[in-house]
């Protein structure tokens, strides 16, 4: 039994993601990110689970460990900033088994499940090598925070939890393949000329626009739904209404599975004429073995915790998040949360129900090692 003696699972956990969810954790309020932050500090603190906290490029983070080095076997992941969304979204709401509000899926509701089961783990007779990994930049690549601490600190763990829900058929499923993403610029060179002679130039915008088919041609109907896929972000172009437009940059964002490389991703979209095509970003997929010891101890767990007439299994989904940072330090890893459904819309919401059985799993699983 995990449930603390001031209240249950649901109702503790309920409170503490509401009360996250009323930060304003967006890229442009640095200064609810920190406020957020210093709540996530207090809450260890409280607990006594000692913490370091960190800065990088002006973003905050911190590791909550009760572990004695670095190094622990098992690192809780979670990330408080969430997308823009209108004012309202951050006045949470519970309507019946659901509460409402900008973040409560993705993810600030899998972070206070996993805040919860760390203050509980530091009371356990066993004391297991866990840490949770705080950071504040997961919605903008995970540079300053996953990356950072990783890379730069040198925190080296041997296994990843991160709570981001899986917003998939299938109660409580353990994701543990997730596509890599490349985010390139495509830039076409073109002619000025006056509007009321375009035949004496050449159009850049229409350049871009011609090609654009053939760059979608590289990608349709590709395996399915785990084929690549490619998303027109933002197109730029032109001076003036009146004049015909010498260049013209098209960005891009295509997810690709773990049986292809950025490499090829990128050779697929240079055999485009007259066109040139720059990286501005890059995640690795995720691909992490089903039969890892963790992994598999982490399924067992949530599949005799739960019943729901169904087991759980392990999944895949397309979208990307800061396990790509420990793919790419070679630190296997899962995405593990409560349900919630929503992330970046207007109905994200977290299903309460839920919260037990996630909070039993984790602490099931962190305590009842070893996982060899």
């Amino acid at each position: 039994m995990v449930a603390s003696a001031d209240g249950s699972i649901r109702e503790r956990v309920t409170e503490l993601t509401a009360e996250l969810v009323a930060y304003r954790t967006t890229a442009d309020r640095p200064e609810e990110i920190e406020a957020c932050m210093d709540r996530v500090a207090a809450f260890f603190e409280d607990a006594g689970v000692p913490i370091d906290r960190y800065e990088d490029g002006g973003v905050p983070s911190l590791v909550a460990s009760l572990a004695d080095s670095s190094a622990p076997e098992v690192v809780f992941h979670g990330h408080l900033d969430v997308v823009p969304a209108q004012e309202r979204l951050f006045s949470p709401e519970v309507r019946g088994d659901r509460l409402y509000g900008r973040g409560a899926a993705d993810m600030k509701g899998g972070l206070a499940a996993m805040m919860y089961v760390i203050e509980r783990i530091a009371t356990a007779e066993r004391t297991p090598s866990v840490a949770m990994m705080v950071v504040a930049d997961e919605e903008r690549g995970g540079t300053h925070g996953a990356r950072y601490l990783l890379e730069d600190v040198g925190y080296d763990p041997d296994f990843c939890i991160t709570g981001e829900p899986n917003n998939l058929d299938g109660y409580m499923d353990v994701i543990n393949r997730q596509k890599g993403i490349v985010q390139v610029s495509v830039s076409a060179t073109g002619e000025p000329a006056h509007a009321a002679t375009p035949e004496q130039g050449e159009n850049a915008i229409e350049k871009i626009m011609a090609a654009y088919p053939d760059l979608r041609q590289v990608f349709d109907d590709r395996d399915g739904e785990w084929g690549p896929t490619l998303n027109a972000g933002r197109i730029r172009g032109g001076e003036a209404l009146n004049q015909v437009p010498a260049e013209a940059t098209l960005e891009l964002d295509v997810r690709y599975p773990d049986e292809e490389t950025r490499d090829e991703v990128l050779y697929e979209l240079r055999q485009l004429p007259d066109l040139e095509v720059k990286t501005m970003g890059h995640g690795n997929p995720v691909d992490t073995d089903p039969d890892e010891p963790h992994a598999r101890a982490l399924l067992e767990h949530a599949r005799s915790v739960t019943d729901r007439g169904r087991e759980v299994e392990f999944t895949r989904k397309p979208h990307t998040s800061d396990l790509r940072h420990f793919a790419r330090n070679d630190v296997p890893g899962v995405a593990f949360g409560p349900e919630a459904y929503g992330s970046h819309e207007e109905f994200e919401h977290l299903l309460l129900e839920s919260l037990e059985d996630y909070v039993e799993t984790l602490y099931e699983f962190a305590t009842g090692g070893p996982y060899g």
